[in-house]
């Protein structure tokens, strides 16, 4: 499980945590940043680097074994630089096989994330999977034919009041959205395995063309 942890020095990217009972045990530190709050609390504010940390347990001791066991989300935070470490630690940094797996597995955990998994409904971030935009498509016909003029979404406990036709009207702009997140992905997918140099995969921006994050004004 990915949690925040807290450093007086700058932490490596992957730290070798020891060979127990058959399996390797690897700290995997991504998105570190550094302290720069001016303020001083007492045992909250000593500490210099921060970072997303993940404690993994592999059964091989490689980059498909650390792929296996890894969050993806946890995986498409990691830097250029950081997936060179990750690669160095290997002894895979010229392997071009180990650039492609470890970038596809970002571009995964990339299109899986509120970078990508998101809209705003006013100011209210909030993201629907595609059964509940059919489901909720289905049920705003229904309201629509009984000649209701407003409905309501939830954003976990936060109720939020809507024109049934301009909900209509968002999911149908919400589900292109998607279909052309799914097009930018799968076509990183197809751009990763058609490379053929280390330099292509390093060079690569996972982020790149997704289309901007909708924001829907509430009527």
């Amino acid at each position: 499980m990915t949690q925040i942890c807290k450093f007086n020095e700058l932490p490596a990217t992957i730290n070798n945590g020891g060979y127990k009972k058959g399996h390797w045990i690897v700290w995997l530190n991504l998105s570190v940043s550094e302290n720069t709050s001016a303020e001083k609390v007492e045992g909250e504010n000593e500490w210099k680097y921060a970072s997303q940390t993940d404690r993994l347990v592999l059964n091989d001791n490689s980059v498909s074994g650390l792929l296996e066991e890894a969050d993806p989300l946890h995986i498409a935070l990691a830097t250029t630089e950081e997936v060179e470490a990750i690669l160095k630690y290997f002894h895979a940094e010229n392997d071009i096989e180990s650039w492609r797996m470890l970038r596809k597995a970002q571009v995964h955990g990339y299109d899986n994330s509120d970078k990508v998994n998101c809209f705003y409904l006013g100011e209210q971030p909030m993201w629907l999977d595609k059964a509940t935009r059919v489901g909720l498509v289905n049920s705003l016909n229904i309201e629509k034919a009984v000649g209701r003029e407003k409905s309501e979404l939830w954003a976990g406990c936060h109720k939020i009041e809507i024109s049934v036709d301009v909900a209509l009207q968002l999911l149908s702009a919400l589900e292109l959205y998607a279909k052309d997140c799914y097009g930018v992905t799968a076509s990183h997918i197809a751009d990763i395995e058609g490379f053929q140099t280390v330099d292509e995969l390093r060079n690569f921006e996972i982020s790149a063309d997704y289309p901007e994050i909708p924001v829907f004004p509430i009527v």
